[in-house]
């Protein structure tokens, strides 16, 4: 998927979510809009690589779509938040990581969620940057609008 799609999943995730938790809107739906981009980390052309210049150099180590598209870097990421007992950043951070492998796993190459332990992936039908994805991008850009207009009141 591309950059545009994950932070459509992400914001749509943390939007669902963040009333589950309690938590304060807007920060989490930024925060997990944000973290939807961290998978990618391992793709020389990402648009987190482009954001933050300084990750560019994990491309070089790590195979784009091997560990960092498996379920263990969210599961690190929040552990080390809520060691520094700082949950309410790690959570929103979890949230949209797992988003960008959910929306992953909809794609044809797939997700290897236990990567290095398995060669198991989860594949879809969706070729990325296809138009498969863009009418999915627009089904979720419409599903994030309904979920603003309805916490906003707007649908009764």
């Amino acid at each position: 998927m591309m950059g545009r799609t994950h932070m459509a999943f992400g914001a749509g995730a943390g939007l669902l979510l963040a009333p589950l938790f309690g938590a304060s809107v807007i920060p989490f739906v930024a925060l997990s809009t944000f973290a939807s981009l961290l998978p990618d980390v391992d793709h020389q052309n990402s648009k987190i690589n482009r954001m933050l210049p300084i990750t560019r150099w994990i491309p070089v180590l790590f195979k784009h779509r091997g560990f960092f598209h498996s379920i263990f870097p969210p599961l690190i990421l929040y552990a080390l938040f809520w060691a520094l007992n700082l949950q309410t950043l790690g959570l929103p951070l979890m949230v949209g990581y797992l988003a960008h492998l959910g929306s992953d796993c909809l794609t044809r190459l797939g997700c290897n969620l236990l990567h290095p332990f398995s060669t198991f992936r989860i594949q879809g039908p969706i070729l990325t940057d296809g138009l498969r994805e863009y009418v999915l991008f627009g089904c979720v850009m419409v599903a994030n609008g309904a979920l603003v207009l309805s916490s906003t009141g707007m649908f009764g």
